[in-house]
C-alpha cells in the first residue's frame, strides 16, 4: 500500500488465480449476488446463497482487516438490514456476534442470506477505512467494490469457491482481474465472475464505470487503466503514454521474474469540492491495484506522482507480497489477525525498488536518487529510530508500534538500500537486491509460503553473514544504521552549507517549527540563526507573532506575513516555555541554517567505490 497524506502519502492476498478456471457445474459454491441497479438510500442489497449448510449453526463474517492496510477497518459497520432465510422464506434467528459477525441458528434449515451494504465514500461515520481501501456507491454513476465491504465468508468455508453475480447499469462497465463468465458482452446488464476460495474474491476488486480504459501489452503483461473522472476533467487516453513507459521501465527492471499475465488499475478521481480528504494513495492486490487521487490534479502531477510514484509502488508488490510471503499472509485470518514480522521486506523493498528502478532505467538521475534516499532518511528520524522494525511489523495493529507505520516507506526502503549495497560489495557487484528477490520469488511464489521465523536465516544463507550481522543488529535488533558507512562504500558523501531562509521555514520549505498532541505549534531543536538570536528555544510554544494570536487555524497567513519581514522591521514573539508566558523582542535579521546534502564523489572511472556504485545503480 501507498498512502499519501496531504501532498503525498496496500491487498496482498494470495489465492489460487488458476485453479478458477477449472470450476465446474458440479463443484460446490457460494453464490453472492450485488444489485447496484437498485440503490435506495445509498445503500445496496446482497443475497448469499451458501446451498446446503449441515452444521446447526454457523457464522458469516464480514473482514475486519485486510492485508496490505495494518490497520482495522472493520467493514461489518456497513452493513445493516442482516436477515437469514429458510425455504419457505421464513425469517431464522440471527445473533449479532460483533460488528463483524452474525451467527445463523438452525443453519440446516438457511436457503439465503441477505442484507445492504451502505459504503464508505460519503459515510457520516466516523472509521478507519483508507480511501482507497472503500467502497463507493453513486448510483448509474460509479461503484468502487473493494469487495470485503460488499461480500464474506462462513467461518470454516474460506476455501470453498465463489460465484459472484453483480446486476449493473447498462451503461456502467467492470474492470477487475476476476475471471468474468460474461465475456460476449451481448447483455451488458449482468456479469458473473468465479473464484476458488474467499482469499480470491477479497484480492480483486471491482470498479463499474463509464468507458474511460485503454489497454496495452508490455512484455507479454497485459495492463489496463480505468479512469473514472467524475467531471471529465482526465481521460485515460491522456495518461496512457506515461504509464505505458514506466510499466515498460519496470519489465525491463523485473526482467528474470515470474511476473503476472495481466495488471489492471482503478483509479477513481475525487472531486475535492465534494470530498476533502487529505489522505489517499493506493492498494495493492494480485493483480491490479486501487487507487484514489483528486481530480484537480494536472497531467504533470497525475504523472510525477500517481504514475511514477504510487502506482510504481503497487506495480512491484508483484514481487512481495505477491510472489514471496509468509503463512500470515498466505492464509490470512481477516476477522483475528495474525501479523508477519516482515514489513521491512513488504513495504520496505517495494518502495525501495520503486525509487531504484528509476535511477537503473535512466527516467532519473543517480543525483536525483541519491537526495531521494537522504529525504527517506530526514524523515525516517522523525520515527522511533531505536525500535526493532520486525518487532513493529508483528505488533503494527497495537497503538504503540502503529504510530511508527508510516516509516516503512522511509527506514523500510533504506533497508533496502543497505542490504542492496552489502550485496553488491560481498560479490564484486555481480549479486543485489533484485537478485535476492528474484531468487526468493522462484524458491517461493504465489503459492508456497514461507515460515516467518525463518525467512531471515534462509536469507543469509543464500547470501553471506554479513547480511545476518545486518538483519541482527539493524532489523531484528534496535540499532539505528549509521548511512554514512554505506554511502561511503559507493563514493557518496555529505556536504554542509549556510543557506538563507526565512525565519519559519527553510529553502527547501521545510518548518522550523511542528505540531504536538495539544494541536500547539512549538519549536523543533532544528532552528535558525534569526531565531536563536531572538531568544527562541527548542520546545518553545509559540503564541503570538507582532500581536497576532497564533493558532492551526491562522498558522499559514501569519507564517505568509513573516515571508514579507525585511531589514528595519521589528519583531516580537510570545512563547510559553516552562508553562511561563516568554515575551521576545529584536530587530530582523537575515535567517541563515546549516544545510547539508549528499553529493556523488568525483573519483576516477576506476576506482572501486564508482565501480561499486556503478553496479549498484545500473546493473
Amino acid at each position: 500500500m501507498k498512502k499519501i497524506i496531504v501532498a503525498i502519502a496496500a491487498i496482498a492476498v494470495l489465492g489460487s488465480c488458476s485453479s478458477s478456471k477449472n470450476l465446474t457445474k458440479e463443484t460446490p459454491l457460494i453464490e453472492t449476488t450485488i444489485d447496484i441497479n437498485n440503490v435506495i438510500d445509498d445503500k445496496v442489497t446482497v443475497e448469499v446463497n451458501p446451498n446446503k449448510i449441515k452444521e446447526a449453526a454457523i457464522v458469516y463474517n464480514i473482514p475486519a482487516i485486510v492485508p496490505g492496510t495494518y490497520a482495522m477497518s472493520n467493514y461489518g459497520q456497513f452493513v445493516s438490514n442482516f436477515k437469514a432465510f429458510d425455504y419457505d422464506g421464513n425469517e431464522l434467528t440471527v445473533e449479532k456476534l460483533d460488528q463483524n459477525s452474525w451467527k445463523i441458528n438452525n443453519a440446516t434449515k438457511m436457503d439465503k442470506l441477505s442484507y445492504q451494504v451502505d459504503d464508505t465514500f460519503d459515510s457520516e461515520v466516523k472509521h478507519g477505512i483508507y480511501v482507497m481501501a472503500g467502497t463507493n456507491i453513486e448510483k448509474d454513476k460509479n461503484f468502487f467494490l473493494n469487495l470485503p465491504g460488499f461480500v464474506g465468508y462462513f467461518t470454516g468455508k474460506k476455501e470453498t469457491p465463489y460465484k459472484i453475480n453483480v446486476l449493473h447499469p447498462e451503461n456502467l462497465y467492470e474492470t477487475t482481474s476476476l475471471i468474468n463468465k460474461n465475456t460476449t458482452k451481448e447483455d451488458n446488464t449482468k456479469d458473473v465472475f468465479v473464484a476458488s476460495r474467499y482469499d480470491e474474491i477479497s484480492d480483486n476488486p471491482i470498479m463499474y464505470a463509464p468507458l474511460n480504459n485503454v489497454s496495452f501489452n508490455v512484455d507479454g503483461i497485459d495492463v489496463t487503466l480505468a479512469v473514472y473522472s467524475p467531471n471529465g476533467v482526465h481521460s485515460a487516453k491522456d495518461m496512457e503514454a506515461d504509464l505505458k513507459k514506466m510499466v515498460q521501465a519496470q519489465s525491463n527492471f523485473l526482467k528474470g521474474f515470474k511476473t503476472t499475465k495481466e495488471y489492471n488499475i482503478l483509479l477513481y478521481l475525487f472531486d475535492p469540492a465534494v470530498y476533502k480528504w487529505q489522505s489517499f494513495g493506493a492498494l495493492e492486490h494480485l493483480s491490479s491495484t486501487t487507487v484514489v487521487y483528486p481530480e484537480s490534479y494536472s497531467k504533470k502531477q497525475l504523472a510525477d506522482g500517481m504514475i511514477n510514484g504510487t502506482v510504481s509502488h503497487e506495480f512491484f508488490h508483484i514481487v512481495s507480497p505477491l510472489s514471496v510471503h509468509s503463512e500470515e499472509i498466505h492464509n490470512f485470518n481477516f476477522n483475528e489477525p495474525d501479523m508477519s514480522k516482515h514489513l521491512w521486506m513488504y513495504e520496505g523493498i517495494t518502495e525501495y525498488f520503486a525509487n531504484l528502478f528509476q535511477v537503473n532505467q535512466d527516467l532519473i538521475t543517480p543525483e536525483q536518487f541519491i537526495t531521494k534516499m537522504q529525504g527517506k532518511i530526514a524523515t525516517s528520524k522523525r520515527f522511533k529510530d531505536d525500535m526493532s522494525f520486525t518487532e513493529m511489523s508483528k505488533n503494527i495493529l497495537d497503538k504503540e508500534y502503529a504510530s511508527n507505520y508510516s516509516n516503512v516507506y522511509m527506514k523500510g526502503a533504506l533497508i533496502g538500500m543497505c542490504l542492496d549495497i552489502i550485496l553488491r560489495e560481498e560479490t564484486k557487484g555481480t549479486y543485489g537486491l533484485v537478485d535476492l528477490m528474484r531468487d526468493l520469488s522462484n524458491k517461493y511464489g504465489a503459492h508456497k509460503p514461507f515460515k516467518d521465523d525463518e525467512i531471515i536465516a534462509e536469507i543469509v544463507k543464500m547470501t553471506n553473514p554479513k547480511v545476518g550481522a545486518f538483519f541482527a543488529n539493524h532489523v531484528e535488533g534496535s540499532t539505528p544504521i549509521d548511512y554514512s558507512v554505506y554511502f561511503d562504500k559507493v563514493g557518496i558523501k555529505k556536504e554542509t552549507n549556510t543557506t538563507n531562509s526565512a525565519y519559519f521555514i527553510d529553502a527547501k520549505g521545510q518548518p522550523f517549527i511542528s505540531v504536538n498532541s495539544d494541536k500547539k505549534i512549538f519549536f523543533t531543536p532544528r532552528t535558525n540563526t534569526a531565531l536563536t538570536a531572538l531568544g527562541i528555544k527548542s520546545g518553545d510554544v509559540l503564541e503570538s507573532v507582532n500581536g497576532e494570536k497564533v493558532s492551526l487555524a491562522n498558522a499559514r497567513p501569519i507564517i505568509g506575513k513573516t515571508m514579507q519581514w525585511k531589514a528595519g522591521d521589528k519583531i516580537a514573539m510570545e512563547v510559553t516555555r516552562d508553562g511561563n508566558l516568554v515575551k521576545l523582542e529584536g530587530d530582523f535579521t537575515q535567517p541563515n541554517y546549516e544545510s547539508s546534502a549528499l553529493v556523488i564523489e568525483e573519483l576516477p572511472a576506476t576506482d572501486a567505490k564508482v565501480i561499486l556504485r556503478n553496479a549498484w545503480l545500473k546493473n
